[in-house]
C-alpha cells in the first residue's frame, strides 16, 4: 500500500531544530502510510546537509531544495506540488504547534476540506509567547479579517490540513510566497466554496524561531492588501477554468459554516 499522507516541513536555517523536529516526526508516524517532504528554502547554514543525512534509510523521506530563500509560501507549494495522497498536512520546523493534534485533523478531513490550527479561538492553550508577539498577532488577524473578509481568528498558525486533491488546487492557484500566503490559500479556498475547520490547538513559541513578530506583521500585513481583489471569487473560477485545473467538489459547503 502507498503512502496515504503527506507531511510537509518547510525549513530556513533549522539546522538547531531538525533533529528534534524530525526524530519526534518519524515516531508520531512509524508506518509506511505517511510521505514526509523536508523543503529547504535556500538556507545558509547546514540544514540541507542534515536533513540529507537524517533522512538515509528511511525511503519515506524526500527532501526538496529551493535554490534560493523564496519564502514559506514558496516551500509549501513546492511540497504540495510533490504530494499524491488523500490527506497534506503542514506544519512548522520548530514543532510549536503539539503533535498531539495530528490524529484529530487528519479524522475532521473526512467532514471538511481544510482544517487549521488557532491560537485565538477557546480551548486554544498559548505558551511563552510575548505580550509584544501577543498584541501584534491580535492587531494582524483584526487587519486580516477586515481586508479579506475572511471569517477566521487565526490564519498564521503553521499547522494545518488539507484534503490531498484540494490542496494541490489552491497552491497552484497561490501567489503569495511569503507569509501572507496563509489568507490567500484560505480566501481561494472559500472562493472555490471549500468548508473550513478552525480547531483550537496546544502552541508554544520556540527560542530559535526566525519570525520577527514585528517585522514579518508589517511585511505581511502590505502582502494583505491586492489578496482581495487577487481572490475573489469570479477570477479564481477564472483561472482554475483556464489552466484546465480539476476543481474538487466540496465535501460541505463553506456557506454552511
Amino acid at each position: 500500500m502507498g503512502a496515504q499522507r503527506s507531511i510537509i516541513i518547510p525549513m530556513f536555517n533549522e539546522a538547531r531544530t531538525l533533529p528534534t523536529t524530525l526524530a519526534q516526526v518519524k515516531h508520531q508516524f512509524p508506518d509506511a502510510d505517511t510521505e514526509i517532504f523536508l523543503v529547504d528554502d535556500g538556507s545558509t547554514d547546514d540544514s540541507a546537509g542534515l536533513a540529507k543525512h537524517l533522512a538515509q534509510g528511511d525511503d519515506r523521506i524526500e527532501i526538496i531544495h529551493l535554490p534560493k530563500n523564496l519564502g514559506k509560501g514558496a516551500a509549501l507549494r513546492a511540497g504540495v506540488a510533490r504530494t499524491t495522497t488523500d490527506a497534506v498536512l503542514f506544519m512548522d520546523a520548530d514543532l510549536s504547534t503539539s503533535l498531539e493534534h495530528v490524529d484529530d485533523f487528519l479524522e475532521r478531513l473526512s467532514k471538511f476540506d481544510i482544517v487549521i490550527g488557532s491560537r485565538s479561538v477557546p480551548g486554544s492553550i498559548v505558551k511563552r509567547s510575548s505580550p509584544l508577539r501577543q498584541l501584534m498577532g491580535r492587531t494582524f488577524n483584526q487587519l486580516m479579517r477586515l481586508s479579506t473578509g475572511l471569517d477566521i481568528h487565526d490564519s498564521q498558525c503553521g499547522f494545518k490540513a488539507f484534503r490531498g486533491d484540494v490542496a494541490r488546487l489552491l497552491f497552484s492557484l497561490s501567489e503569495n510566497n511569503r507569509f501572507a500566503f496563509d489568507p490567500e490559500i484560505l480566501r481561494i479556498g472559500v472562493a472555490l466554496g471549500y468548508s473550513i475547520d478552525e480547531v483550537p490547538v496546544t502552541w508554544e513559541a520556540s527560542d530559535h524561531s526566525a519570525v520577527r513578530p514585528i517585522r514579518d506583521s508589517v511585511r505581511t500585513a502590505v502582502d494583505l492588501l491586492p489578496i482581495r481583489y487577487r481572490t475573489r471569487s469570479s477570477r479564481v473560477h477564472g483561472l482554475a477554468t483556464r489552466s484546465g485545473l480539476l476543481v474538487p467538489t466540496p465535501i460541505t459547503s463553506s456557506a454552511d459554516h
